[in-house]
């Protein structure tokens, strides 16, 4: 279920930014050039034969001008036969509904306006001048929450929650980890959590009570 969510979170984005989702031989796919930290291809079946994905994926990639990304959700292709390189790998978490949320000493609530949006976005990534990525057609997408955590007034933490059947994807989380994971729990209190990390954030998630399920990489070919 992390792979669906989160391949649903990428779909969300494709389409919010004006890009058709395709669905063929166990893969997802964005129809055009995706948006900045998001892939061209997820895999979501891991019953798929590898070689007919990658088959797939190379016709995609000849046709491409630009550098591809794969979400090998299953760490289950051989890409680098294709020309592409890891660009990182990461572990597929989950913890489950019934688990106490810790203490918060910020304010948590939803994003729900464009104005807040651009503050939640300049928060996450640092900066005002990159071109926007979290668009308001994706705030208004069914199934995906953006949560800010608040100081004052001010937002100094985040993530998005995205709902897929019985879980609630986490994802993109900034500042305080232990917080958002708290925030995400108590918001949907009823359902599993999962998503990815690797590194600090993957300990940080491990502290909170998730434990690993699966592996997965990302691929880039120049």
């Amino acid at each position: 279920m992390a792979a669906l969510d989160n391949a649903a979170l990428c779909a969300a984005m494709w389409r919010a930014h004006g890009l058709g989702v395709e669905s063929v031989n166990g893969c997802v796919a964005c129809s055009g050039t995706p948006p900045r930290f998001y892939p061209n291809v997820v895999t979501v079946d891991p019953k798929i034969d590898p070689q007919v994905q990658m088959r797939s994926i190379a016709e995609r990639t000849a046709r491409a001008s630009e550098a591809f990304f794969v979400k090998d959700s299953y760490r289950a292709l051989a890409l680098d036969s294709l020309g592409f390189e890891p660009l990182f790998d990461a572990r597929w978490i989950h913890r489950a509904a019934g688990l106490a949320a810790g203490a918060m000493r910020l304010t948590w609530r939803p994003v729900t306006d464009a104005e807040e949006l651009g503050a939640w976005e300049a928060a996450w990534s640092g900066s005002a001048d990159e071109p926007q990525l979290f668009l308001p057609a994706f705030l208004a997408k069914p199934g995906i929450t953006m949560l800010a955590g608040r100081a004052d007034s001010a937002i100094v933490a985040g993530c998005i929650i995205t709902t897929t059947g019985a879980v609630a994807g986490l994802s993109n989380v900034f500042g305080d980890a232990l917080e958002a994971i708290s925030a995400a729990t108590m918001t949907f209190s009823g359902r599993d959590l999962v998503g990815y990390e690797n590194g600090d954030a993957l300990a940080a998630a491990l502290e909170a009570g998730f434990e690993t399920v699966g592996d997965l990489v990302v691929w880039k070919r120049p």
